[in-house]
């Protein structure tokens, strides 16, 4: 069975590799290390499974993400993240995710987890479905964020700009202009209604956005 692990650390895509390794059912495992070079090997290989981090440089997950279901729908995307917040489990199913667990978590859950999206079905860990269940119960109560208009890739600008980078350093990362970086930034002025970068990174850190 032909899996495709996505992730930018080598040691990580080493780690999953040992986990599935253990499992009954043996997998023939092609890795890649960003988003362009996934999309190349998912577009010349049936993969039965895709296992996908959602931060790395250049494309992030979410976008390659919807390059897959747009694609090839019925191949399962599992999530694997850094990220625990129940905002980004929400993101990736409502784009055709069939799975999220954080990388904390996957020495004990990967297994259950790619078991249960090879047999068809959806996966969210106990913690991961207590959050999410949280997340939607919040957002009922309030009224829609501003930051739920901004695309995925103004996000994760918001979100790399929370941590501090600079524009320079954000343009290097993802692989794009200081023209492109500036025209998501006055973008997201206009949808949170900010008018400095100092506000969005203010707005940032009170809403937990971060990549």
């Amino acid at each position: 069975m032909k899996v495709l692990l996505v992730d930018d650390h080598t040691i990580v895509r080493h780690g999953l590799i040992r986990i599935l390794s253990e499992m009954e059912c043996k997998f023939e495992i092609d890795q890649a290390s960003n988003g362009q070079e996934a999309l190349a090997m998912f577009n010349s290989v049936d993969y039965a499974l895709v296992l996908l981090d959602i931060s790395m440089p250049g494309r992030n997950g979410l976008e390659i993400l919807k390059c897959i279901k747009r694609d090839k729908p019925t191949v399962p995307v599992l999530m694997l993240s850094m990220h625990s917040e129940g905002q980004y489990a929400v993101r990736s199913l409502r784009l055709g995710a069939a799975g999220y667990i954080t990388k904390e978590s996957a020495s004990h859950e990967l297994q259950g987890a790619v078991s249960k999206v090879l047999s068809g079905g959806k996966y969210l860990g106990p913690s991961m479905a207590e959050l999410l269940a949280e997340t939607l119960f919040e957002s009922k109560k309030s009224v829609e964020h501003l930051h739920e208009s901004l695309s995925d890739r103004e996000q994760q600008l918001v979100g790399m700009m929370a941590t501090g980078k600079t524009m320079t350093e954000i343009a290097n990362e993802l692989c794009l202009s200081i023209k492109t970086i500036s025209t998501y930034r006055t973008r997201i002025l206009e949808k949170l209604n900010l008018r400095t970068s100092g506000e969005i990174i203010a707005y940032a850190i009170k809403n937990n956005l971060s990549y």
